[in-house]
This record gives structure tokens, sequence and C-alpha cells, in this order.
């Protein structure tokens, strides 16, 4: 009788255990996989032949779907390149571009240019993106040029 009361006990005890470490597989694989699709944003400038190209690449194994882009100059706000660039004088000096806005799919290894500018100095403009990955976890990303 009484080992048979023990034998119940350790058989409860026992699925009670199987359930934790399942329970505890599957969070590990969830965490797993978010960070298997994390992006990993990361910025790079070729100063060369009296010209300046600014861009940025995913390295990550998953999209960056962009929020938001703001670009800062002596403390002011830019919503988009353009703005800036024709706030700074730097439009006559332009030779390429691209206007990300809300809702651009950064794709994994892929590089994105956002200005090309005659001459190799850098211009003090700070870049804020702001995006989210396929989980909807937000990021943000800055650099300068």
């Amino acid at each position: 009788m009484k080992l048979e009361k023990i034998s119940d006990y350790a058989v409860i005890v026992i699925a009670l255990s199987a359930l934790f470490v399942s329970i505890w597989q599957v969070r590990l694989g969830h965490q797993h996989n978010k960070l298997s699709v994390k992006p990993y944003l990361d910025h790079h400038i070729v100063q060369a032949d009296s010209m300046m190209v600014v861009s940025f690449s995913n390295n990550g194994f998953g999209p960056a779907i962009i929020k938001e882009i703001s670009f800062f100059s002596n403390g002011q706000k830019f919503d988009t390149l353009e703005e800036y660039l024709k706030s700074s004088g730097e439009i006559k000096n332009r030779k390429g571009s691209y206007n990300y806005g809300e809702g651009t799919i950064v794709a994994s290894n892929s590089d994105n240019l956002v200005v090309k500018l005659v001459g190799t100095q850098l211009r003090d403009v700070e870049v804020r993106i702001r995006y989210i990955d396929i989980y909807e976890e937000e990021g943000q990303f800055n650099f300068s040029f």
C-alpha cells in the first residue's frame, strides 16, 4: 500500500518534470528563432575620387522594416534626405541618393545607398533609423557622415 502511493507520486513528479522541460524547450526554440532572423544594420562611407558615398547594409539573417528615418544637422531635424540637402545647400553636390520611408524593407545581405556627394569631407549629419524585424521587435540604428 505504502509503496503504491510512492509510486503514484513518482509518476506525477516525472510527468510534471517532463511538462516543465517541454515548455522550457519550446521557449528556447522561440528565442532561437527570433535571434536567427534578427537584422544587423551597418553603415559604410567610401571617400574616393573626390566623391563620398554613404550607404548602409543589413548583415543579419532577417529583414529590417523601416518605421522612420530622420536626419539631424546643426540641431535641426529633417524627415527626409531631400529636406536636408536643400536646407544645407548640398543639393548641388548630390550625384545620387535614395529616400527611404516607412515600410521600406531592407533585405538581408543588401547594400543600400543613402547619398553620393561631390567632395570627400564629412558633413556632420546624424542618421537615425527606427525599424522592426519580422517579429515586430523594435530596433534603432544611428550613424553619422
